[in-house]
């Protein structure tokens, strides 16, 4: 337990705040987020999760502002580049849904 009381401008505290960048770099940050779930195995379904939720607010924001159709494509040139080809079950895929954690609804 802290022994001071709470200070409010307290020069330790988190503060959160968004840095301007250079052009792609958003771009950038979503193709190695891909590139990182698709080294574990994470199948273009489960990614699409990552970018639809909007709990997830860096990959969301690039589907919001690129859409779906450039996150697909970027999710399959990233895994081209990867060989990791396209399982039958994945080729048609629906959109997945905006549920928390990227649970399905049910049928």
């Amino acid at each position: 337990m802290p022994q001071e009381e709470f200070v409010p401008e307290d020069p330790m505290g988190l503060i959160g705040m968004v840095m301007p960048g250079e052009p792609g770099q958003l771009e950038a940050m979503a193709e190695c987020v891909i590139e990182e779930y698709i080294r574990l195995g994470w199948t273009e379904q489960r990614l699409m999760t990552l970018f639809v939720n909007p709990m997830f607010l860096a990959t969301h924001r690039v589907y919001r502002m690129k859409g779906e159709d450039y996150v697909r494509e970027l999710i399959r040139r990233t895994r081209a580049k990867w060989g990791v080809a396209v399982r039958p079950a994945e080729a048609i895929l629906p959109s997945p849904t905006t549920r928390p954690c990227g649970i399905p609804d049910r049928p």
